[in-house]
């Protein structure tokens, strides 16, 4: 019965084409896992000076709104996947025309209009973070007492490539946010600042089997991704009940490939933060810690593979790796054994400075590795 589900989905054997969409800087190695596994490969990229172009049997440089080139791209693919939630997902549609798109765009559609995402999310019962729709100046100001400081003002629609939003952290930064909802109707919601982040990764395959990553905990400094780190100590009554509401959701969700559930645990509460389509830069740290990748998993669920049993190899951290550090990171190079340093090829004219590369560090419990990190006064 097994077989008879795997082989009515798509397969795509070693030496087929397999398009990739999307330009984050996940993408070369997504591609060069896509090639050791025998598969041929097609990008799609808006500039030139994307070093994916370099890896790729095939690529297409062109604007996104070009649909006679996207057209081409797609029909000389087996599959197309989109390598993030950096997409737009009308441009996923209108590929659909001409190929097969496994991961589909339930999730898609769900990440990028942030009212759906929570009011899908809450007839499963799941608990988000308070919020509210504003429409202008004088509804924000209103509104914001009811929703408390710190709050975050995003788009009620996502715009991958200008997402524009504001952190409120006092009365002082509201004004600042008249520029932006000229733009349209915002979403304000509550923006937890003492509670941790906890985001369990999950990969489904075509026979809707799935899979689920070693849970992670992610770390902010600045508003930017700092460090993740696995396995996360937590209350085991709260990991369960993370584990179960990670479940639900997946279980709701039409998709194939890897995605992310991202958590807010505060004051022993769990609020869902988003769900992630694809692969997100803090997944890299299954590169060192896991017996296999979220870029490995991706490609064997949406070829028809059946996905791997999924285990914690070692105690790890992520660390990102931002410019002006890297003098100290040089030092770091030269002496440091147990770290494993990856850096982010160029993906557009303009490099970013907050995101050059990141750090793997592994040893026997994350609290000895933690420590080795703040003796290091890198971050």
């Amino acid at each position: 019965m097994e077989n008879e589900v795997i082989t009515s989905k798509k397969i795509i054997y070693p030496g087929d084409m397999i398009g990739i969409i999307g330009e984050g800087r996940s993408s070369v190695q997504l591609v060069t896992t896509a090639k050791s596994m025998g598969f041929k490969v097609s990008v799609y990229v808006t500039s030139e000076q994307n070093e994916v172009v370099h890896y790729a049997d095939k690529s297409f440089v062109g604007s996104l709104n070009d649909g006679e080139k996207l057209q081409r791209f797609a029909e000389r693919c087996k599959i197309v996947m989109y390598e993030s939630e950096m997409v737009d997902i009308k441009i996923i549609k209108y590929l659909q025309q001409f190929v097969s798109i496994p991961q589909g765009t339930q999730l898609l559609e769900l990440n990028q209009d942030r009212i759906i995402e929570k009011a899908t999310m809450e007839q499963l019962g799941i608990k988000t973070a308070p919020y509210v729709t504003i429409v202008d100046l004088d509804d924000l100001y209103d509104s914001v007492n009811e929703i408390g400081y710190p709050g975050i003002l995003q788009p009620i629609l996502k715009d991958p490539l200008n997402e524009q939003s504001l952190l409120l952290e006092s009365e002082i930064d509201v004004p600042k946010a008249a520029p932006l909802l000229e733009r349209g109707t915002y979403l304000l919601q509550s923006w937890p600042d003492t509670g941790r982040e906890v985001a369990l990764s999950l990969v489904k395959g075509q026979n809707h089997r799935q899979k689920m990553f070693p849970m992670v905990e992610n770390i902010y400094q600045n508003h930017h991704l700092k460090e993740t780190r696995v396995p996360v100590d937590i209350d085991p009554r709260i990991q369960n009940n993370l584990l179960e509401q990670a479940t639900k959701i997946a279980n709701s969700i039409e998709y194939v490939g890897v995605f992310s559930i991202v958590f807010y645990v505060q004051d022993g509460e769990i609020y869902l933060k988003r769900l992630i389509p694809g692969i997100h830069r803090s997944q890299n740290i299954f590169n060192l810690a896991s017996n296999t990748t979220v870029y490995e998993e991706t490609l064997r669920a949406l070829s028809g593979m059946v996905i791997s049993d999924i285990r914690l190899q070692v105690p790890t951290i992520m660390l990102n790796v931002a410019e002006p550090q890297m003098q100290k990171i040089k030092t770091q190079w030269l002496i440091k054994d147990n770290w494993h340093f990856h850096f982010y090829p160029q993906v557009s004219e303009h490099k970013d400075e907050n995101h050059v590369g990141y750090v793997l560090a592994d040893g026997d419990n994350v609290k000895q590795i933690q420590e080795q990190i703040d003796n290091t006064d890198v971050w």
